[in-house]
């Protein structure tokens, strides 16, 4: 449903005519406002383009160019483009048919998947108004649900042809026009497109009728991927009941190869009805299955916290389970050592034992020797051993444990801080010629949210596009490491200096100086010196971009009293000789001007009529 929002523009009256009223919707090139036709008291559309894009001359002419292109469409599923014009301070806009309704998007986020029967019905008057386009020459470039429009009385009609462009006019570009969501592949790879991309576009509206969802879904960069490099899913695949004509139809409309799909929404549109008169009122009506959940087949809810855990570290490992037969040392490692016990010729105390002496027993019998006292420890007495054994501390093997557990924890860390986390190592997308939103949103995408932007001047490309990043595309950056937006704020501007007066020598050696060139130089009497300039377009003062031509009107000295002669003559020769003398002339032509000549002329000061035969 549209809403309506009123904004600083809201009661502004364009061209003595058009009252704006609330906002109601706001693009990428323009803001619509519902608005009143003072003239003829009816209600209307206004589209005007936003203004830091109509400061762009080229910009601002395509958008004019594309108005008229969309003017010449009328057709009863298409948005009528009523008239075109200038706001005050030079913002062209387009006035439209203005519907008051919803869209289909609203459709879908009400009712989700449809029945056959009414996804094909919805989507055969979109069909309807695409093809009209297609056979004047246009390809709409931006289907989808929010630009079809479903009228109170149920008149479904085809919105927005801002991204229109005649067929002959396409050409490749790096820039993805229309919602990535719904473009075709050609589109998203900056191939030539053409009628066909509409109909991969359609096609993706209608899996979304049948089934609540896109065929594929994420971040605007996989997206686009999936759309060129993948092949768009089988509806059965998520709903087997789905009539296999209507499958067919999908998967025709959405293959991959521009030379697989139908050629035009026309041939699409035969399609779809042939598909439809071949349904039973049992398939058309038939209700579609629950929306799977990420393209699965549906099934029983699973418990809760039931699921599997996915490690965030894709190197990590699950636990293994050690082996019965496997020795407690083995399990911790080679830098375990295992218990080794004392060999049959050592006694406690380290004092060598005669083979076959019982065990226990201290020195060698028949020595005479008592047995030794007990010694202090740190004794270096030779029968004290160096080294005792000891009984294991219960409190010494916690405390390693914890220092083991903390050096893994510790390593795990570092592994997903230089992994997957901010200190992980991403690839720079290439982000040129999109928009500095569309922009930031493919960086997301790749694992980049820390993005500023810098403005710079360009002489080619319109203000509000994306130049190129820093670093530059392809580069391998950190997560966390800033990526800045270099973005166009059109070519540099600069003032017409005022060059009147000067000779026609200075003046462009003046202009030069102000980074403008001179233009044509026009001849033109007056009373100044000849060689004096007297005239210039653009007017001194004019902001205009650095590089601009500026034409001038140069004395060649004061009109000729007398007008001279030119009966007889040819009409173009007389009109040239009366031009050059400083004189206009104005054609009145006699009987049809069979011959082409002058038979007659008055002079009314610096006009001259001719009368041509």
């Amino acid at each position: 449903m549209q809403h309506a929002l009123p904004d600083h523009l809201t009661g502004t009256l364009l061209e003595g005519r058009y009252e704006l009223g609330p906002r109601i919707a706001r693009g990428g090139t323009a803001t619509v406002y519902r608005a009143v036709d003072t003239r003829l008291e009816r209600v209307v559309a206004v589209k005007l383009m936003h203004g830091h894009l109509a400061e762009d001359p080229a910009a601002a002419d395509r958008f004019v160019r594309e108005a008229r292109a969309a003017a010449r469409l009328s057709h009863p599923h298409v948005v009528s483009v009523l008239d075109q014009g200038h706001a005050p301070d030079g913002v062209p806009y387009l006035v439209m048919e203005h519907v008051e309704g919803s869209t289909l998007r609203d459709l879908l986020r009400r009712r989700g998947a449809l029945p056959p029967g009414e996804a094909l019905a919805l989507l055969e008057p979109v069909l309807d108004g695409l093809a009209a386009a297609h056979r004047a020459g246009l390809v709409h470039r931006d289907v989808k649900p929010e630009n079809v429009l479903i009228a109170g009385t149920g008149r479904v009609t085809v919105a927005d042809f801002g991204l229109t462009r005649a067929v002959d006019q396409h050409t490749a570009t790096g820039t993805v026009l229309g919602t990535v969501g719904y473009a075709s592949p050609e589109l998203v790879t900056g191939r030539r497109v053409d009628t066909r991309a509409d109909v991969y576009s359609a096609g993706i509206v209608l899996f979304e009728l049948l089934t609540g969802r896109r065929p594929f879904e994420g971040g605007p960069v996989a997206v686009a991927r999936a759309h060129a490099e993948g092949a768009v899913p089988d509806l059965r695949t998520l709903d087997p009941g789905v009539p296999a004509g209507v499958a067919r139809l999908v998967a025709h409309a959405t293959a991959r190869d521009p030379e697989l799909r139908p050629p035009d929404a026309g041939r699409f549109l035969e399609e779809l009805r042939t598909v439809r008169a071949g349904l039973r009122p049992a398939e058309l009506d038939r209700l579609p299955a629950p929306r799977a959940v990420h393209g699965a087949p549906p099934g029983p809810p699973a418990a809760r916290d039931s699921g599997p855990t996915t490690a965030l570290d894709p190197d990590a490992r699950t636990t293994t389970a050690l082996d019965p037969a496997v020795a407690p040392t083995e399990a911790l490692g080679p830098a375990a050592a295992p218990t080794e016990a004392l060999g049959p010729a050592v006694t406690r105390t380290g004092v060598p034992r005669p083979p076959g002496a019982p065990a226990g027993a201290g020195a060698p019998a028949g020595s005479g020797l008592p047995p030794p006292a007990p010694l202090p420890r740190g004794s270096s007495d030779p029968w004290r051993p160096a080294i005792e054994l000891r009984p294991s501390r219960p409190l010494h093997a916690a405390g390693t444990l914890a220092l083991v557990a903390l050096a893994v924890a510790a390593a795990a860390f570092l592994g997903w801080l230089l992994g997957s986390g901010p200190g992980g190592t991403v690839s720079v997308p290439d982000v040129r010629g999109a928009g500095p939103e569309l922009a930031e949103q493919y960086l997301a995408g790749a694992g980049l949210d820390n993005v500023a932007v810098h403005e710079t001047a360009d002489p080619v490309a319109p203000a509000g596009t994306v130049l190129g990043t820093d670093p530059q595309a392809g580069a391998t950056v950190r997560a966390a490491e800033q990526v800045v937006l270099l973005v166009s704020t059109g070519p540099e501007r600069t003032t017409a200096p005022d060059v009147t007066g000067m000779t026609e020598e200075d003046a462009r050696a003046r202009l030069e100086d102000a980074g403008l060139t001179a233009g044509t130089g026009t001849a033109v009497p007056d009373d100044a010196a000849p060689g004096t300039v007297v005239g210039q377009h653009p007017e001194a003062g004019t902001a205009v971009a650095a590089g601009t031509a500026v034409d001038l009107a140069v004395s060649r000295g004061p009109r000729a009293d007398t007008a001279p002669g030119v009966l007889g003559r040819p009409v173009d020769e007389a009109v040239q000789v009366l031009a050059e003398a400083g004189y206009t002339a104005r054609i009145e032509e006699s009987l049809g001007a069979p011959f082409g000549y002058v038979v007659a002329q008055t002079t009314d000061g610096a006009e001259v009529v001719l009368t041509v035969l």
